[in-house]
Parts: C-alpha cells; sequence; structure tokens
C-alpha cells in the first residue's frame, strides 16, 4: 500500500481544498464526493486491494499540496487528482512488488499449519490493539465512525445520511471527518503492533 505521511488533514486544510474545488461549499461537497468516487473505480479498475484507502491516500495528498499553496490551475480539479493517483498507484505496486520478493524470500514453515496459527495469533494481536484504539476515542468519534461504518449497506447509508444531518455538515464534511478517525485508528494499531513485536 501508498505509504502515508505523518502530516494529517486540519479543518483549515480541509476548507482550502473545498474552496479550490467550489467558492460554494455545497457544491464543493458534492465534487469532493464525485471525485473520491471516479478515484476508487480508477484504483479498482486497476485491481488494487484496497481501493477507498488509496482514493483517500490521494485526496491526502492533494489537500496537503494545496495546503502548502500550491496551486491547481486545472480546469477540472478532477484531472489533478488522477495525476497525484497515478503516482499512489504507482508506490502501491512498488509496494506489492517488494512484499512478493520478501515473502518469496523468506524461510518456509515446516508445517502450513503453523503458519496458519502465526496469522490467527497476528490477527488476535491486531484486533486487540484496535478495541485498545477504540476505548481512547472521545464518545462522539467512537459513536460517528461506528455509525459510518455499519457493516450492512442499506443500514450504511441511511445511518450516514442521518448523521450528516444530525451534525448539520454535507457528506462530504462527513466522509472527512470519518477518513481522519479511521486514520488515526490505523495509525494507533500499527504503533502498538510495533511495540507489541519489540517488547
Amino acid at each position: 500500500m501508498a505509504r502515508r505521511s505523518d502530516w494529517a488533514i486540519s479543518g483549515g486544510s480541509l476548507d482550502k481544498l473545498l474552496l479550490v474545488l467550489d467558492p460554494d461549499r455545497e457544491r464543493a461537497g458534492q465534487k469532493y464526493e464525485a471525485i473520491r468516487a471516479r478515484l476508487i473505480r480508477l484504483f479498482e479498475w486497476r485491481g488494487c486491494r484496497s481501493p477507498e484507502s488509496l482514493a483517500d491516500e490521494t485526496i491526502d495528498r492533494v489537500t496537503r499540496r494545496v495546503d502548502e499553496g500550491v496551486d491547481i490551475r486545472a480546469e477540472d480539479p478532477g484531472v489533478y487528482f488522477c495525476g497525484v493517483a497515478r503516482n499512489v498507484l504507482r508506490e502501491y505496486w512498488t509496494s506489492i512488488q517488494r512484499e512478493k520478493r520478501f515473502r518469496q524470500s523468506e524461510p518456509r514453515a515446516t508445517f502450513s499449519q503453523g503458519e496458519g496459527q502465526l496469522e490467527k495469533d497476528e490477527a488476535a494481536e491486531r484486533l486487540e490493539c484496535l478495541e485498545r484504539c477504540l476505548a481512547e476515542l472521545s464518545p462522539e468519534s467512537l459513536r460517528l465512525i461506528t455509525l459510518y461504518y455499519q457493516p450492512n449497506r442499506a443500514e450504511r447509508i441511511e445511518s450516514r445520511a442521518q448523521l450528516a444531518r444530525e451534525l448539520g455538515i454535507t457528506l462530504g464534511s462527513l466522509r472527512v471527518r470519518a477518513h481522519r478517525i479511521r486514520k488515526n485508528l490505523e495509525d494507533g494499531v500499527n504503533e502498538c503492533m510495533k511495540r507489541r513485536a519489540h517488547a
């Protein structure tokens, strides 16, 4: 997967990005949603494992550039996003190839059952780390992330719309908030796993 930086989207950074998309905040939110959907389709067509995460990484990078003062001159900002997405895609395939080479160079375990147990142990540790990170969230953030990622698709769509109405924000803004929380959770889980590995 493409490497994420330590930089994170702030409210001010998001405002700058939305302003680039359209001076009208409602239309900017709609354009944001359309661009994200377009990016997800792009990564899906390329056969990527996690198209949503890669789309979010692309948006993070564009937002950072806007925040740093880069002027997006393209008449259709989506074209600029797709250009950045190509770099993300290139890094993704490089990391996949690196992962394959690493796995091929690893000494194989004598028993496949032992490999399966190692994977189960790692999954259990990762779940434990996730539960710990979830417990550290504020009640508001925990409710938002829980409702946003409902397992049932029909319920998920409705709960997102209702949540946006409750918070008085657009679906685009809600998506950014959820993405920010999810990224913090991912970073927290990875840090927790690193600590366990060095314990």
